[in-house]
């Protein structure tokens, strides 16, 4: 007697079946639809075509329909399944355009171009970016070792060398892609020429002529460009050209004074991504962008004296260990000048380049944002945390840990370290509110007298269940000095201290500072400086010990809030008339 079974799409073995004898295969025979089973032997499915079959074994010999020979396919040994492979190429004319839209920009792009000069061992990258009236040409020259032909091949094969490749300490690939996808995000003939003693091997990636093949074609020359020459004489080293751009890039279709702001873009972002290497911290490189060198960026302002740097952490987990190190930035005050402060904020300003820096093998990967930690409601950027930035270092052993994106951009902390990264984040952010709030001076400086430190902050915060209450510090040297001037009539500045600090208006001033996106201060108008600066020089001058010259006139006048370059300078014009 036979049994009908439905037709599946792949052969199920039972469990049963591994532990009986059988014969070694079974003839499968075309019927129709359909597949039969014995009655003495466990019935299973095969997927199929018009088929049956009578006997199972730890092997089926199938009769393919129209077919005489006979073909054996073994068995799985572990779910006792029978697969039968089945091939589907991916469309090369489709799969091209489509690995172009994964979101590249001009800035990002090239950065993955320079990790491979990085992984050749080049000492200097130039590039150079040609306005041409909207249809520019980007060229890429650096002088690492080159490449015969045939790894210039495999250089340009998509998926060449992937995420299971083991890597040298300085290869910063991740997946294989980013040479191609990088650049064809940006144009649509990506051309590679590479000198390698002495030889020249070159090849192109043209969009419009991928058919049916991923085949490139091997061009004379190099697109016609200021860097295509110089590569002519040069000596060891790889030049890539991107040509033909269109929409789909961000450098196509500019004015020249949008082309010139976004090549300021790019200089920015090579300046931080690649700071380590520009500073020679790491190996040095040296870069330039039409002609003027790159100078490092330090997102952690760690020149200045006024940065905080926290002790490192090391944390430990099923993937391996990485480095933390937070850092508290400078109080705006502390900055020389309004161009010093805008440049120490870097590219997108400071609220944006906030929260954690993740290296990879030196190169920035993740340039600020706070991974999404910070429990059920992430933490956001906030002007209160913008001074709050940590840097953590990632072994290239831990891309797939982190989840590492194409464009090495995007880094997701695995759950064994999210808690430690977590309670690190929250210390600086309190921290970094502190040094915001309390404009640098601190929270904590508390009965420190005129005659050792006239920086004490004339404010102090008292926790309270609602809304935070604030209290003048009676023992500020220049309160102090008011209450000694007034002799017996000092309760009268308690009183007035007293009423002031409970009509302090908190919510307003909170609603005020998220309606106008900041608490930046405003410079003061020269009416304003005029009316402030002589009442301010007057309480100066009053306070004990005070002298007119150094450091501890510096100190009394950051202590009152007296910052501003104008009204400084107009208060001590006027201290140093009397």
């Amino acid at each position: 007697m036979r049994t009908v079974l439905p037709v599946a799409n792949i052969a199920i073995l039972p469990d049963s079946m591994l532990h009986q004898s059988a014969p070694l295969c079974t003839t499968f025979h075309h019927k129709g639809r359909g597949c039969t089973g014995s009655d003495k032997s466990p019935s299973w499915l095969v997927e199929g075509r018009k088929s049956q079959f009578r006997s199972v074994g730890p092997a089926l010999r199938i009769f393919r329909p129209g077919a005489h020979r006979r073909k054996c396919f073994p068995l799985s040994a572990t779910g006792g399944c029978l697969l039968r492979p089945v091939e589907i190429a991916p469309s090369p004319y489709a799969l091209l355009r489509s690995l172009r839209g994964l979101g590249y920009s001009p800035e990002t792009a090239l950065a993955d171009l320079i990790d491979n000069s990085l992984a050749a061992g080049a000492r200097q990258v130039r590039i150079h970016l040609d306005w041409r009236d909207g249809n520019p040409l980007v060229e890429i020259l650096d002088d690492g070792t080159g490449m015969n032909f045939d790894r210039l091949v495999e250089a340009m094969r998509f998926g060449g060398a992937g995420p299971s490749a083991e890597r040298q300490g300085g290869d910063l690939g991740r997946f294989g892609l980013g040479l191609k996808t990088a650049s064809l995000s940006q144009c649509r003939e990506l051309t590679v020429a590479s000198r390698r003693e002495g030889l020249v091997a070159r090849l192109t990636w043209d969009v419009d002529r991928v058919g049916e093949g991923w085949s490139a074609v091997e061009p004379d020359a190099s697109p016609s460009g200021e860097l295509a020459t110089e590569f002519q004489s040069s000596g060891n080293g790889t030049l890539v050209s991107w040509s033909r751009m269109d929409r789909l890039g961000g450098l196509w279709g500019l004015d020249r004074d949008t082309f010139n702001d976004r090549i300021s873009d790019i200089r920015a972002h090579l300046a931080m991504t690649f700071h380590r290497f520009l500073s020679g911290e790491t190996r040095r490189l040296a870069m330039s962008v039409n002609g003027r060198a790159l100078n490092a960026w330090d997102p952690f302002c760690r020149w200045h004296d006024a940065t905080m740097a926290l002790p490192r952490d090391i944390i430990r987990g099923s993937d391996g260990a990485i480095t933390a190190r937070p850092y508290i930035l400078p109080h705006r005050d502390r900055f020389a000048n309004e161009r010093e402060w805008e440049d120490a904020g870097g590219p997108g300003g400071w609220v944006e380049r906030q929260g954690f820096y993740v290296y990879r093998g030196d190169r920035l990967v993740s340039a600020g944002g706070w991974l999404g930690l910070g429990g059920a409601r992430a933490w956001t950027r906030e002007e209160s945390s913008r001074l709050a930035r940590i840097a953590l270092e990632l072994p290239a052993s831990m891309d797939e840990a982190w989840r590492i994106d194409i464009r090495k951009s995007v880094a997701r902390p695995p759950a064994w370290a999210r808690g430690r990264l977590a309670g690190l984040g929250a210390d600086c952010r309190r921290r970094a509110r502190e040094v915001f709030a309390w404009r640098g001076v601190g929270a904590g400086r508390k009965g420190r007298r005129s005659n050792t430190d006239g920086e004490a902050w004339p404010w102090e915060a008292r926790s309270a269940k609602a809304v935070p209450r604030y209290r003048v510090r009676r023992e500020h040297p220049a309160v102090s000095a008011v209450a000694q001037a007034l002799g017996a009539e000092s309760g009268l500045l308690e009183g007035l201290l007293s009423a002031l600090e409970l009509t302090v208006p908190v919510e307003r001033i909170w609603l005020d500072v998220a309606e106008q996106g900041g608490a930046e201060l405003m410079q003061p108008a020269a009416t304003e400086i005029a009316e402030l600066a002589t009442p301010l020089a007057t309480l100066v001058r009053s306070m004990d010990n005070m002298d007119n010259t150094g450091d501890r006139l510096d100190s009394v006048l950051r202590s009152l809030g007296i910052t501003q370059p104008a009204l400084r300078a107009a208060v001590i014009r006027i201290l140093g008339e009397n």
